[in-house]
């Protein structure tokens, strides 16, 4: 999702029934049949190596209980021409029968829709560089919706965006019910946007209706046994399958600072989920009066443990 203002924040858990490395997991109310809440991540960690979990939300909680969470509020496009306003109301973002729930409603006044909606990050309790994130979600259909899960600098030390970087781990369109996609945005300014991005199709007619897992691995540049550097590379999947590798071709904003042309992805970034309306992406489209409804079943983000990190 093309930035332009970001964040939010979370609460810790534990899973009883997970392996020592999950010890800050937490089991949940039942999940339904088809999205199980699984104690390890789809995606494999290099051999000699796990993933240790770092941080979690398993929604297990009350109605009301997104507490730590960053709510963005309000209206004015957010950079993308966007048709909703963001809002804290309890009716837009919900904890309820074990999972995260966030809503657009379109109500129509005087000939035309107002929608609102919700957008929460992770910032102040919550960050990380490197690793692995793994999101279980249902996205909902209709022209117009945006659904996305990202993930924004802590601190845009390169500069403002898109020279601090964006690392879209899924977004997708309601109307495109067999398409996600994975994105990095990077750039000199904000009419420069240098994007790298890949979509995949679901494989047997699957849909974004579904329940699906929806992971990022990023690794940090390693050093090769013949003493050169490797460079950053950055990983999509859905489901556990690889649709998308990037390293390197992303705007380098401090090419003379030693990064190895890592920058701007070798700073920590905070983790952001949100429902949009229309905007640029969905070619300016947008749905008629309702509710429209984005499932979370889990938020984890891991890190890599062991001989192989």
């Amino acid at each position: 999702m093309k930035h332009v203002q970001t964040r939010s924040a979370l609460k810790l858990a534990t899973l009883a029934t997970a392996a020592a490395a999950l010890t800050t997991l937490t089991v949940g109310a039942a999940a339904e049949p088809h999205a199980p809440t699984r104690a390890a991540p789809d995606v494999a960690a290099p051999r000699g190596s796990h993933w240790t979990l770092a941080w979690s939300d398993e929604f297990n909680r009350g109605p009301a209980d997104l507490r730590g969470w960053h709510y963005d509020i309000g209206g004015g496009g957010w950079g993308n021409n966007e048709s909703e306003t963001y809002t804290r109301s309890t009716k837009n973002a919900y904890v309820a029968h074990g999972r995260l729930h966030m809503v657009v409603i379109g109500k129509r006044r005087h000939g035309k829709t107002y929608y609102t909606s919700a957008r929460i990050n992770t910032r102040n309790i919550f960050s990380q560089k490197y690793g692995l994130f793994e999101f279980r979600a249902r996205l909902p259909a209709g022209p117009g919706l945006w659904p996305a899960i990202w993930m924004m600098p802590e601190k845009s030390v390169y500069g403002g965006w898109p020279r601090s970087g964006e690392i879209d781990i899924m977004e997708a369109r309601g109307d495109r019910l067999h398409r996600v996609q994975g994105s990095l945005h990077s750039g000199p300014a904000w009419n420069q946007d240098n994007t790298q991005t890949k979509v995949y199709v679901l494989p047997r007619n699957q849909t974004i209706t579904g329940w699906h897992t929806y992971t990022l691995e990023w690794e940090p540049a390693k050093r090769s046994s013949k003493g050169g550097a490797r460079q950053v590379a950055i990983k999509w999947f859905v489901d556990g399958h690889l649709y998308e590798t990037q390293r390197g071709g992303w705007t380098d904003p401090s090419p003379h600072a030693g990064n190895g042309g890592a920058a701007p992805f070798n700073r920590r970034f905070d983790i952001i989920m949100n429902l949009a309306v229309g905007g640029n992406y969905t070619d300016h489209k947008t749905p008629g009066p309702g509710r429209y409804v984005m499932e979370v079943d889990f938020v984890r983000a891991y890190r890599l443990s062991g001989k192989g990190r």
